[in-house]
């Protein structure tokens, strides 16, 4: 059985994958909300706590939580709820010192890994997203576990290294966000409306994974990682991601709904 712990955009459609291949997966997220709604859609049983788990039967416990110190929770809950060795994915992005303390404080006898992700939603639910891994030499059985649920995985040499990595991309990825919204603005501003520059945008040059999920991007999360990452290394070494940003891209979403509507 596959523990999931963290049923949001991420853990829950890596718990949704795991079903639909065929695994035993068990849910475990705080909302009741949630847990009660990835029940429904998967059919598998989930829970807003940890007592009822067959902890005998857990192959694989992933992690999937928004922030360090919750990771750090789960593992106390994690060593509170069961004795035995486990095999943990932590799918978090944390900051690389983060990464360090939690995974060097983890219990001996456990099977630690850190796997952070990249895909997005969609690409959880597909099993086509990016892990970056670290931890112990992986199994057959944890190969294939991997296999089942990501595209590509990048096997790192340190703790704290998927978490630079993971951070690096998805600033280069705020940067082309933040870019794309504010083309769009610019060009609003001088008369092109927004919808037909966003075309423009998606058959030439200008085109890039995040201009075509503008619209749908969890922009908050890209922001997250950009703190997390000047935080770990001071400043960043190319332009400002600045507090216009957010507005920036909210205002290229809202040209672009109303270009829509007017059609």
């Amino acid at each position: 059985m596959h523990l999931i712990i963290g049923l949001g955009p991420i853990g829950g459609n890596v718990g949704a994958r795991l079903v639909e291949v065929g695994r035993r997966v068990y849910g475990n997220d705080f909302n009741a909300e949630r847990v009660r709604g990835w029940s429904e859609e998967t059919g598998a049983p989930a829970a807003t706590d940890l007592t009822a788990v067959d902890w005998a039967a857990v192959e694989s416990v992933h992690i999937a939580v928004r922030l360090a110190d919750q990771v750090v929770s789960v593992f106390e809950s994690l060593r509170k709820h069961t004795e035995r060795s486990l095999t943990v994915f932590v799918h978090t992005t944390l900051a690389p010192s983060d990464a360090r303390k939690i995974f060097s404080a983890a219990p001996e006898g456990w099977r630690a890994f850190e796997a952070p992700v990249s895909g997005g939603p969609q690409g959880a639910r597909q099993g086509s997203m990016t892990i970056f891994l670290v931890g112990p030499e992986p199994t057959e059985a944890e190969d294939r576990l991997l296999a089942a649920i990501a595209g590509r995985v990048f096997r790192m040499p340190s703790y704290g290294q998927p978490a630079l990595v993971k951070l690096l991309n998805n600033a280069l990825a705020t940067y082309n966000l933040a870019a794309t919204a504010r083309m769009l603005n610019l060009a609003a501003e001088h008369g092109v409306p927004a919808r037909d520059f966003f075309e423009v945008i998606s058959v030439s040059t200008g085109r890039s994974w995040m201009s075509d999920n503008l619209i749908d991007v969890q922009y908050d999360l890209l922001l997250k990682d950009v703190g997390l990452l000047r935080g770990e290394l001071g400043s960043l070494p190319t332009g400002e991601l600045d507090e216009g940003v957010e507005q920036a891209i909210l205002q290229a979403r809202a040209l672009l709904e109303a270009d829509s509507a007017a059609r």
